[in-house]
């Protein structure tokens, strides 16, 4: 139980990866705020399962790219535990297409989502856990923040930024106790993925990953519950990559 006591927030709480995060950090003991945009009965549904293990649990729906919805989120979850221990910015968005066939509209969708969502909540909670003086924060990037895909249009330049993003919040808050990481995932099985990963054409390139195997939610969320522990008491500002070692031999492939 190396989170007993430690109240935190997981944005895209309610689904795949994120559900996963919420569920592990549950069994270590923490209280989760589930945040999600719109999928309330996901959010409910993970809520109870938190609530079997023992631990407190709310659904929180809000806009991470709207800085009024995100204060209402911090104030919310400050009322409902007292304080704000950890931030895991899970919440994503991709839209498929080479850059030429990026819209604006795309373009701005996943950035907003990935790398502004990143920023406004975590300006929120870094004065929150400035309260307290002590905090830690999580970014979900991914892989390609690493690694070049083609056809996945903004996603990996906005992911990467996250990871600069990282680095620079890790540098400026370390003075106030908070420690500042990303968890970077590759190829992971979720309801999401799984049809994608179907596909005679995705067979072959999984078949380049060093492990030979797509990962799990679940190891996704053991590299989020080490950076939340204090087994990484002396780590900030770095990137942990959960992919099977396929940098190293997928991406252009």
């Amino acid at each position: 139980m190396r989170l007993t006591g430690c109240n935190a927030i997981v944005t895209g709480g309610g689904r795949g990866i994120g559900r996963a995060i919420t569920l592990a950090l549950a069994r270590e003991g923490a209280n989760v705020a589930i945040v999600g945009r719109r999928d309330r009965e996901s959010l409910e549904n993970t809520v109870n399962e938190v609530e079997q293990m023992g631990c407190r649990a709310v659904p929180v729906v809000a806009d991470i790219t709207k800085q009024a919805s995100v204060n209402r989120l911090i104030r919310d979850t400050e009322k409902e535990f007292g304080s704000i221990d950890l931030l895991v910015n899970n919440a994503g968005a991709l839209c498929y297409g080479t850059l030429i066939e990026t819209s604006e509209e795309d373009w701005d969708k996943v950035v907003a989502t990935n790398l502004k969502g990143v920023f406004l909540c975590s300006v929120a909670a870094i004065r929150s856990m400035i309260k307290s003086c002590k905090g830690n924060i999580i970014n979900i990037t991914g892989a390609s923040a690493h690694r070049c895909i083609p056809g996945y249009g903004s996603f990996g330049p906005s992911k990467a930024a996250v990871v600069n993003l990282t680095r620079q919040m890790a540098v400026e808050w370390a003075a106030y106790n908070v420690r500042v990481n990303a968890v970077s995932p590759g190829p992971i099985a979720t309801s999401e993925t799984i049809e994608l990963q179907q596909s005679e054409s995705m067979r072959n390139r999984i078949r380049k990953i060093p492990m030979g195997r797509v990962g799990t939610p679940g190891e996704v969320a053991n590299a989020v519950v080490f950076l939340a522990s204090n087994d990484s008491s002396y780590m900030t500002g770095q990137s942990l990559i959960v992919d099977g070692g396929a940098v190293n031999s997928w991406y252009l492939s």
